[in-house]
Order: structure tokens, then C-alpha cells, then sequence
């Protein structure tokens, strides 16, 4: 049996957390600041909403993100996967396997998920959002 033991140190200055976590070696593990991500661009925030349900291909996604906004919004696959490849560098996306049960006819399709900084990133942006819908209503924009 192998003991964990896990040690978190907060940066003052950055608002960082270094995480450091050891069994028989120490490794880093950093928790960035959430904060340093938002406001999210709106395809980022579309994008990672869709992927927050479950694992997605590139053409799943566009569907989502259309369905998601009734149409008003569409991605075209150059951006999409511009943006994939910018998230998955950002730590906030993921290739990930197909689902269980899904069949791919095409070996190539990729498969993306949303990795836990995401979820944190993509839920810090919808309570952001949330807070400014709040005084839009409070000052009856809406």
C-alpha cells in the first residue's frame, strides 16, 4: 500500500496553488489561476459548456454549440479546431477516447473532453456571466 501525502503551499502574490505531491518522489502539480483565464471569448465558453456534457468529435461539437445557442451561433471547423488546439495548450481541453458504445466508422475522427481545470474555468465564466445577468435584471435590461 502506497501512502500519499499531499502538501499545498498558496502563493500570496499570484494566487497560484502549487500542489506537491510524493510516494517515493516528489512531483509538481500546478493549479493555475482561474481567474487568469476569464472573461472567456464566447466560442471558448460555448465550446467548453458543450464539452462540460460528455466527451465530443469536432462535428458533434459545431452541433452542440448550434444547438445550444437555437442557431445563433455557428462554428466553422478552421476555428474550431484553432480553438481546440489553443484549449488543449491551455490545459482546459483534452483528446479523449470515443465513448463506450460509440461506433467510429472513421479511424481519424478525434474525440476532445473537457479536463477539471476546464470544468473549474468554464463554471468560474457562468457564474461571472450569472452575476452580470443579476444587475442587468436588477437594472431592468432584461
Amino acid at each position: 500500500m502506497f501512502q500519499v501525502e499531499t502538501n499545498i503551499c498558496q502563493l500570496t502574490n499570484s494566487h497560484q496553488t502549487d500542489i506537491l505531491r510524493s510516494d517515493s518522489h516528489r512531483e509538481p502539480l500546478l493549479d493555475t489561476d482561474i481567474k487568469a483565464f476569464l472573461p472567456l471569448q464566447p466560442r471558448d465558453y460555448l465550446m467548453l459548456f458543450a464539452l462540460s456534457a460528455g466527451p465530443r468529435h469536432g462535428y458533434g461539437l459545431i452541433k452542440d454549440v448550434e444547438d445550444d445557442t437555437a442557431g445563433e451561433v455557428t462554428i466553422d471547423p478552421a476555428n474550431l479546431y484553432r480553438s481546440i488546439k489553443r484549449l488543449t495548450k491551455d490545459g482546459l481541453v483534452a483528446e479523449a477516447d470515443a465513448p463506450p458504445g460509440e461506433v467510429t466508422e472513421e479511424k481519424r475522427r478525434r474525440y476532445y473532453r473537457i479536463t477539471p481545470l476546464g470544468r473549474r474555468v468554464v463554471s468560474a465564466e457562468a457564474a461571472r456571466l450569472a452575476d452580470l445577468t443579476t444587475l442587468a435584471r436588477q437594472r431592468k435590461l432584461i
